[in-house]
């Protein structure tokens, strides 16, 4: 007999505002801390309101556990439309069961840490120079690190010699699409409507589209790209389609740079705010060299724990819908098919009953101390869990051993949402820093 899921007064539920949270981001426009609150009131299911719409909230090791255990039973394509209505239905984000499974056995060699380990000289040798492309000024450093990985990529995983002014386009696509994702439906397709949106996706996709005719009429790379492309399949796997692989090379190029972007930008705000371990870190250091993260991070642990305490508190997707495919038992509690959810899996990551001062940066509490995987959600989990998630760990390391050991840095604008301007007319919602680097 399924337990009556609770109801949560909306009222109680706290609009964010500049000073009345702890944490630098929002959950949905809300505190963390009102989601706590109802966590504990509630259990890790209730019922309210977020936004005025009715929605049916998940949190908690527990529910973290449930959710990720059982991929099947959630629907993916009806929870996040708008990867479908922007990137088509062959996007991996649309994907459920074996369809799913099928497209990440095959981009699985792309994204494994192995196939990313082989091109990390290329990869740090991109992101040096974009680092000492933006010294002695003061710079949006969000933008400019989401160019700079997208370059790293581009002589990695697409080795294409991309115009520096297609670069842009990309950056400014992705921090479009991302920053309305979340939006209420009218408001989102008012955005995506715009031509100054419309002009630079559909440049950037045709772009894309064209390296892929290439590939196939025979042009050969030695990149992740065509690794992918010409990867031995069995007989029972449908092999990459041309229109299924100009969204994996959006994949391989774009996807996930303004996520792993605002990390670092929120980590180097902490560490000008926290002189002492700064030093440490820098010490740690020393003078960086790439060649050392071969054997991993094992030379690195304060360095490791600077990155997961970032991961903790500044998840770049905090909260994430979620649809049964059918109706379902979760943890007790009847869910019908088609309900509408959130599921709040960074909830833990602010909960004092795991993490001590849950509020605070304290990097050094990750050295030799393992927690539950169920409390740290910023990539997911489960077979669903990012696909990115390993060029982020590389990407983060290398960018913040070149910025430590190679330049001073002082913030003059610290991390805040703010809109993003589309040339003559669109708006959305990104994250803004400026930061200025001096050589050392």
């Amino acid at each position: 007999m399924s337990i009556t899921i609770p109801y949560y007064a909306p009222n109680l539920l706290k609009k964010r505002t500049e000073s009345n949270s702890q944490v630098a981001i929002d959950f949905r426009g809300y505190t963390i801390e009102s989601f706590l609150n109802a966590h504990r009131e509630c259990g890790p299911i209730y019922r309210t309101k977020i936004n005025g719409l009715e929605e049916i909230i998940i949190g908690g090791l527990e529910a973290n556990d449930e959710a990720w255990r059982r991929p099947d039973q959630w629907s993916y394509s009806n929870a996040v439309k708008v990867f479908r209505e922007e990137l088509s239905d062959l996007h991996l984000t649309q994907l459920d069961r074996e369809p799913h499974r099928r497209k990440r056995r095959l981009l699985n060699k792309a994204f494994k840490t192995s196939s990313i380990m082989e091109n990390i000289p290329q990869i740090a040798e991109e992101i040096h120079r974009g680092l000492d492309e933006i010294v002695e000024t003061e710079i949006e450093l969000h933008e400019a690190l989401m160019e700079i990985y997208t370059r790293s990529q581009s002589v990695s995983s697409i080795k294409e010699k991309i115009p520096d002014q297609m670069f842009k386009k990309m950056v400014a696509f992705e921090e479009g699409f991302l920053g309305a994702l979340f939006f209420k439906d009218e408001e989102r397709a008012n955005i995506y409507s715009r031509s100054g949106y419309k002009e630079i996706k559909n440049e950037v996709i045709r772009y894309l589209h064209e390296i892929i005719i290439r590939r196939f009429e025979g042009r050969r790379v030695d990149d992740l790209l065509d690794t992918i492309i010409h990867q031995r399949t069995s007989n029972t796997i449908k092999p990459l389609s041309e229109e299924e692989l100009i969204y994996d090379a959006y994949l391989l190029l774009i996807a996930g740079t303004g996520n792993t972007a605002k990390t670092i930008c929120y980590c180097l705000n902490e560490l000008a705010n926290n002189p002492k371990w700064t030093a440490q870190l820098v010490k740690e250091i020393g003078d960086f060299k790439v060649d050392s993260l071969l054997r991993g991070m094992t030379n690195y642990p304060l360095l490791k724990a600077t990155i997961m305490e970032a991961e903790r508190l500044f998840p770049a997707a905090p909260i994430l819908p979620r649809v049964p495919a059918e109706d379902m038992d979760f943890i007790g509690y009847h869910l019908n098919k088609g309900s509408h959810c959130l599921h709040v899996l960074t909830l833990m990551h602010f909960d004092e009953s795991i993490y001590e001062d849950p509020f605070e940066f304290i990097p050094e509490r990750w050295i030799d101390h393992k927690y539950p995987k169920q409390a740290h959600g910023t990539f997911g989990g489960g077979s669903h869990i990012c696909l990115g998630m390993n060029v982020a760990r590389i990407q983060m390391p290398i960018t913040l051993g070149f910025l430590l050991s190679n330049y001073n840095f002082t913030v003059t604008k610290t991390p805040k949402k703010e809109n993003f301007k589309f040339p003559n007319e669109v708006d959305s919602s990104t994250v803004r820093m400026n930061v200025r680097l001096i050589r050392k």
